[in-house]
């Protein structure tokens, strides 16, 4: 039977980060960490977490400062923008890093990153990690979307975030149908970032050498019924991994005997199979 303990943990700006650690009965054989999505809140992630756990794999979920578990203010008043939430990510790798070393004997922590959650690996201690599996990611910039999300792509960054975010000082995705609800800043930096061929590696080129520096095993799972991240999309995130040992595995929802996955249906409760058929051979063990 599966125990879960909720922990929250400073960051380095002194907000508030809740990590919540799903625990097999007896010694795990390996560990992993799930980084959520944009607009994700941990919670969306527990029946995987649960199973992983199941499964003798110490699980662990998070939610981003200002956001889901971690809130403590409304999200208007968040002041945290991606980088931040790196930092965050950052602080977790930390803990779960001391965590696996007192309780568990050290075993190997893999990294799952969904969409998001793909990015902000290079920004980790990624030495305290043994692999990572990014998961349905990909670049923001606007012309490597595919249609419908094309045409709107332009409206959105140039136009919607930015007056959105004036008027009601974060970005109300729920309210518009587009999106799910963002902080003000975390959106602003979005979107700039979606407004350069080179997304964030583009706007920040430093972290081109950032990205370089991960050097472990990375898989690169993806569904071709993604329309949020293209093939192009991904391709170019997964380019700038340029020292990692990656495998990049883009299946037909046919392939894993489903009609649609898309960019959120991997997570979702019910996807059992996929998880045994895909995630859980990427999981790293003793």
């Amino acid at each position: 039977m599966t125990s879960t303990d909720t922990v929250t943990l400073t960051a380095g700006n002194g907000e508030p980060i809740a990590v919540t650690r799903f625990a097999p009965d007896g010694q795990p054989r390996g560990a992993a960490l799930i980084s959520p999505a944009m607009a994700t809140k941990a919670s969306y992630y527990t029946a995987v977490a649960t199973w992983l756990a199941d499964r003798d794999i110490v699980a662990y979920t998070f939610d981003y400062q200002g956001y889901g578990a971690s809130a403590r203010t409304p999200l208007k008043d968040v002041g945290a923008d991606i980088l931040t939430w790196a930092a965050d990510a950052a602080t977790v790798v930390d803990h779960v890093h001391e965590d696996l070393a007192e309780h568990f004997g050290g075993v190997p922590l893999t990294w799952i990153g969904h969409s998001l959650g793909c990015q902000l690996l290079p920004f980790t201690d990624h030495s305290k990690i043994t692999r990572a599996v990014i998961s349905c990611g990909g670049t923001g910039w606007w012309k490597n979307a595919d249609y419908p999300d094309k045409a709107i792509a332009p409206l959105l960054w140039w136009a919607l975030a930015p007056a959105l975010v004036k008027v009601f000082g974060y970005y109300p995705g729920k309210r518009i149908r587009l999106l799910g609800d963002i902080p003000g800043p975390v959106m602003t930096q979005w979107a700039r970032w979606c407004r350069n061929p080179d997304y964030l590696f583009g706007v920040l080129p430093e972290h081109r050498t950032t990205c370089a520096a991960v050097t472990m095993p990375v898989t690169a799972l993806n569904f071709t019924d993604n329309a949020t991240m293209s093939a192009k999309a991904s391709a170019h995130l997964e380019s700038f991994y340029t020292g990692a040992e990656l495998t990049p595995k883009r299946f037909a929802p046919s392939e894993v005997g489903r009609e649609k996955v898309g960019h959120m249906g991997l997570y979702r409760r019910g996807n059992e199979d996929l998880w045994e058929k895909l995630l859980l051979p990427e999981v790293a063990t003793v």
